[in-house]
Order: structure tokens, then sequence, then C-alpha cells
């Protein structure tokens, strides 16, 4: 039988903060969606997915990058609400995705898992 892993305090609040996020990105993109209120509650679910990220901390790194892309498109979908820009969408996007990748830890993680990965 397979041990049960226990949460943190704070690993649950960032499984609690990834669940409501994505509640919060859904109601978004189904309540007015293309108005500006739709994009001011799509950057609320945005934030709380940033820290989803920061609180969960995972070991999976495509569980991790999926967090990132789900609160990267949020940032990228309220500056398209309220620009109307691809090109800012673009930057504002690559700027966060930079962001959380670097400002959390994501590269260390891949090169300390990195030996663990196959080699041909």
């Amino acid at each position: 039988m397979k041990a049960l892993r226990r949460l943190t305090f704070v690993q649950f609040f960032g499984y609690l903060a990834l669940v409501l996020g994505v509640l919060i990105e859904l109601y978004a993109l189904f309540n007015g969606l293309g108005t500006r209120g739709s994009g001011d509650d799509m950057f609320g679910g945005a934030v709380v997915l940033g820290l989803a990220v920061a609180f969960i901390h995972s070991e999976h790194l495509p569980f991790t990058l999926g967090m990132i892309g789900l609160s990267t498109l949020g940032f990228a979908y309220f500056t398209f609400i309220h620009t109307h820009a691809w090109l800012w969408t673009l930057v504002i996007a690559i700027a966060v995705a930079a962001f959380l990748i670097y400002f959390f830890g994501i590269r260390s993680d891949i090169r300390k898992n990195q030996s663990e990965w196959f080699h041909f």
C-alpha cells in the first residue's frame, strides 16, 4: 500500500489557491467574454494562480509549467482586453512567464533534476 504524503499548511494553501484561481478564470471566461469586467476577473484569477505556483512548488515540471501557463494566459487576456494590442499582449505574456519561471526557481529545479533524466 502506498503511503499517503501529508500536506503542509503552505502546500494546502497552494492547492486551495490553484482551485480558486482556476474557478475565477473559468468564471471570467463564461461571464461576459471580451468585456472589461471579464478581463478584471481574469487578472484576479491569474494573480491567485501565481500564488499557487509560489506555495505549491511542485517537483513535477509539467504541472508547474501548466500552472504558470494558465497564469500567463490570464495576464495576457487582461492586457488584450484593456489595450486591444497584440504586441503588448505578447510582451506582457513573455515577461510574466519569465518572471514566474525565474522568481520561483523553476530553472534551478530543472538543473537539480537533470541528472535523473534519461540519457542516450
